[in-house]
């Protein structure tokens, strides 16, 4: 793109978000590049808020993209605290259960919830398979002999490898959803 393309594309971006308030303009900006495929390039800070903004329902603790994802999905926070303990930036996933009728659906649901976790915690929906292998031990649904089957049968929830990580999807993020209002009803 030329100097002079970009200047007027700028002039038209300015024009287009004058009207809008500081933290409109930031989303509109992010949802912009995300879009794009670009998310990760523009990391906006305003007095710490872009890391932990208070949603809707009153609830602190969590990064501001995953408000957007509690705000889309109405997750309360009573749902959220069912299977998440946020604190100081730290989260760690207290769910004592893991839904699902076979060690394959729990095992594939548990890694969603790990997924969940590093959005709420960081923005982002990549996480190792360590981290995800550890909570199937953890909620008992870890199957040594079957495990890496399970994950070749994964469906689109989400993507990746055992080597390179994996990056839970959209249809992840409405299944974690899903899990959230489940394991809170539970608990209720």
């Amino acid at each position: 793109m030329t100097k002079n393309k970009i200047t007027d594309v700028v002039t038209k971006v300015v024009e287009i978000l004058t009207p809008l308030s500081s933290d409109e303009r930031r989303r509109v900006i992010g949802a912009s590049l995300t879009l794009l495929g670009d998310e990760e390039a523009v990391q906006f800070k305003s007095g710490g808020k872009s890391e932990s903004q208070e949603n809707n329902d009153g609830f602190t603790g969590v990064h501001s993209r995953a408000n957007v994802w509690i705000k889309q999905n109405s997750i309360s926070s009573s749902e959220l605290e069912q299977v998440f303990h946020i604190k100081g930036g730290v989260i760690s996933i207290i769910a004592p259960d893991v839904p699902g009728r076979s060690s394959k659906e729990k095992t594939l649901n548990a890694y969603v919830l790990t997924g969940l976790g590093k959005l709420l915690a960081e923005g982002i929906t990549e996480f190792d398979d360590k981290t995800a292998k550890e909570l199937c031990k953890t909620l008992g649904c870890l199957d040594a002999t079957n495990h890496a089957k399970y994950l070749n049968g994964k469906g689109n929830e989400f993507t990746g490898s055992k080597e390179k990580g994996w990056t839970l999807t959209a249809p992840g993020l409405k299944r974690g959803a899903v899990l959230v209002k489940e394991l809170g009803k539970v608990s209720k």
